[in-house]
């Protein structure tokens, strides 16, 4: 009996039921909306009275503007209050706003001075405002002062640095992500393999121009962060401003130059850390190699030319990086030294292994670091050393094809 799968077809269903369930949910919420205006709609009809829309006027346009529509001569004359309703009377007088001009009773209308509203206080200026147009003076007020102190701020110095410097900060967080992906795309020795090979030159002077970008902006940003730094200040608001400022942009210098400087140390140390890297396989593989005295006495001269040419250009770009050498050499001994595990994968003794084994083994770790020379530096890098290192592995190559026929 034949099993079949209609799982496809379960799920091509429970989308379509899915779809008709959104649809008729939409019709019937529609259908309630429509429903509900029309009964409110013949109900404000048959009760002949309306209700004001308290949604209209989210923001308050004009001092009146929560008042029913009535013409405002009529309000001005009202015989009542219009907030609270109750009559002008002989214990109730009426006080007229100043700016509406519409009557209100002494608990509904609040005396302002300048000092409430300006904050600077004026002889003889008191007015009667109700509390509509008293939040309509506020914020009259307020739009004023802030146009004022935005103009003011203008033409001060520090508000010209910030200008300035958030610009440069602006174009540095735009470029260092894409240096960072880019440099570690070149950098990272795990990310070697043939597919990089045409494209690396287009990364690496792209790498070099984001660069060269960088270290202009990182300029201009301490550049600007010392003149923020130097600049003097007048008013207490402007110290504040000063402080906060070389606090914010302190921080983000300490954050990303560091970030910036590693991975510019990484770039120009690439042509190093590739003849480092190299020679110390090189050297790893000779220790296993002499092991085998047979294996050694038939191709130990190979490897010690190559290595000695390696470590020559390993000297050159040493001290083209501006390093010391005696120091760098130190720390790559004890890495070689420090293995101790066998880099050509031999799991026994080296004496005891086949010497086509060993060639086999060999080039494979031979092709890996030709691949890696060729990948990581330019054309014009460490020529000796790719010269070297094809001569070798094609040696070892002609012998182990040799050894393959009968």
């Amino acid at each position: 009996m034949i099993v079949r799968d209609r799982t496809s077809i379960y799920l091509e269903c429970r989308q379509e039921a899915k779809k008709n369930k959104e649809i008729a949910d939409r019709h019937q919420f529609l259908n309630f909306v429509k429903e509900r205006n029309n009964n409110q709609q013949n109900q404000l009809t048959s009760s002949g009275s309306s209700f004001p829309n308290i949604f209209s006027n989210k923001r308050l346009s004009s001092p009146i503007s929560s008042t029913p529509s009535l013409p405002k001569e009529k309000l001005t004359d009202l015989p009542h209050c219009l907030s609270c309703g109750k009559e002008f009377g002989l214990f109730r007088s009426k006080q007229s706003c100043n700016l509406c001009l519409i009557g209100f009773c002494s608990g509904c209308i609040k005396k302002y001075t300048s000092k409430d509203i300006t904050g600077v206080i004026k002889p003889g200026q008191e007015h009667l405002y109700c509390y509509t147009c008293a939040v309509f003076v506020n914020t009259h007020e307020t739009t004023r002062k802030f146009n004022l102190y935005l103009d003011q701020a203008k033409q001060e110095p520090i508000f010209l640095l910030y200008t300035e410097i958030t610009l440069v900060k602006k174009a540095i967080i735009g470029c260092l992500p894409n240096f960072e992906y880019l440099a570690t795309s070149i950098t990272d020795f795990t990310k070697a393999n043939a597919k990089n090979k045409e494209t690396f030159m287009q990364v690496y002077n792209e790498v070099i121009k984001l660069q060269e970008d960088l270290a202009i902006l990182f300029k201009e940003f301490d550049k600007y962060l010392k003149l923020i730094i130097n600049t003097l200040c007048t008013t207490t608001k402007s110290n504040m401003i000063k402080s906060n400022m070389k606090s914010v942009y302190v921080t983000f210098l300490q954050q990303n130059l560091p970030k910036f400087k590693n991975i510019q140390n990484q770039v120009m140390h690439l042509e190093m850390n590739t003849a480092t890297n190299i020679y110390i396989v090189l050297c790893r593989i000779a220790i296993d190699n002499q092991l085998n005295r047979e294996f050694w006495y038939k191709y130990g001269k190979e490897f010690q030319d190559t290595i000695s040419i390696v470590r020559k250009e390993l000297f050159g770009a040493t001290l083209k990086c501006g390093e010391n050498f005696d120091n760098h050499k130190k720390l790559i001994d004890d890495m070689i030294c420090s293995a101790e595990k066998s880099h050509l994968n031999i799991q026994g003794t080296p004496s005891k292994e086949l010497e086509g084994t060993l060639l086999r083994k060999n080039i494979d770790v031979l092709v890996k670091v030709n691949d890696q020379i060729n990948l990581r530096v330019k054309p014009d890098e460490l020529i000796q050393s790719k010269q070297s290192l094809y001569r070798l592995l094609t040696i070892l190559s002609k012998y182990y094809q040799e050894g393959l026929k009968f």
